[in-house]
């Protein structure tokens, strides 16, 4: 999610030449796939279902309980809080009427979209299915990690 948002922060500036909240607002009316980019991977990060930011924050707060509640509780608030903010980058760049200055300011060139996209579909996909990732993806770099592990404290160890 946070490379989907960083793509949608880049066809903003790239097409609007800034990146001043102040100065933009009203481009969902001619960018709405930016639009919903940037709201997917907004969702993600501040941890909302079905998105991928979810599964890993649920497996941050579930572990965090364990140690001590009163950090996951910290971390569900760090969670809304962040939600919040993107809620004010959202309403800034996109909601209200179309300024003039970005009156004729077009949707991002079909490249910059299909990346987007791409990220977006793995965003969700990351998010419905996370067990599977945890076995595609995580499972092997942490046993070769403990492998590697192994290997240093064999090679130090005989040293």
């Amino acid at each position: 999610y946070k490379g989907l948002l960083f793509l949608t922060a880049g066809v903003i500036m790239y097409r609007c030449g800034t990146r001043n909240l102040n100065r933009l607002g009203g481009l969902g009316h001619n960018m709405k796939w930016t639009m919903v980019f940037f709201m997917i991977g907004a969702l993600a990060i501040a941890g909302i279902p079905p998105f991928n930011g979810f599964a890993s924050k649920l497996l941050i707060y579930e572990s965090t309980f364990l140690f001590n509640p009163l950090l996951a509780v910290i971390a569900m608030v760090v969670s809304i809080l962040t939600l919040a903010s993107f809620v004010k980058v959202f309403h800034s760049m996109f909601m209200g009427p179309k300024l003039p200055e970005y009156q004729d300011v077009r949707e991002a060139p079909k490249p910059m979209l299909i990346a987007m996209g791409i990220l977006a579909i793995l965003v969700v996909l990351f998010g419905i299915f996370p067990q599977q990732v945890v076995d595609i993806l995580v499972a092997p770099a942490a046993s070769a990690l403990v492998d590697y592990h192994g290997y240093i404290s064999a090679v130090l160890g005989g040293a």
